[in-house]
């Protein structure tokens, strides 16, 4: 599930998610906190924290993950200079890194390269059990740009793309 906070950043939290990792994360970075440390603070409070996988990035580029032990396979995380891509239940460990290969290469728009990476991780295998949803949160440092959610749908990416094309101005 995403999470984004104009100026502040972003935070996916998935595998068996907690909400509060998104709401109270975003909290922790608004009040100075690194994204590590906000990462260690949420980690320390959550007993269940081996069921969670978790990104966060801040406006500085400042990044963090974290994996937990007992998160269904195959599972990866992908850290680079621009992105960071997360996955579990995947169809093979591979889908990740083709995500964050696509967002780093491609010469598209920020929002279009996020949907680029969506499709490539698709194109890699995606979820083992199929893609059921898809989502996508852009901010930048003053105001929410853009929010859109597809639940329940037979081509998710496909119907996020074709969102994507009627929000833009």
């Amino acid at each position: 599930m995403p999470h984004a906070k104009p100026g502040v950043g972003v935070i996916a939290t998935q595998a068996y998610t907690n909400v509060s990792y998104g709401v109270k994360g975003l909290e922790l970075l608004a009040k100075g906190f690194s994204p590590k440390e906000a990462l260690n603070t949420l980690l320390a409070e959550d007993v269940e924290r081996e069921l969670r996988q978790v990104a966060i990035m801040d406006f500085k580029k400042r990044k963090a993950v974290f994996t937990g032990k007992v998160v269904p396979d195959f599972w990866a995380e992908v850290v680079e200079e621009n992105c960071v891509a997360i996955g579990n239940l995947l169809a093979r460990s591979e889908v990740v890194s083709k995500m964050a290969e696509s967002f780093e290469n491609s010469k598209s728009d920020f929002t279009s390269r996020l949907v680029e990476a969506l499709k490539a991780g698709s194109e890699a295998g995606g979820d083992k059990r199929g893609e059921r949803s898809a989502a996508l949160i852009v901010v930048d440092a003053g105001k929410a740009i853009l929010n859109l959610k597809v639940d329940f749908h037979q081509k998710p990416i496909d119907e996020l793309l074709r969102q994507l094309k009627h929000a833009k101005p």
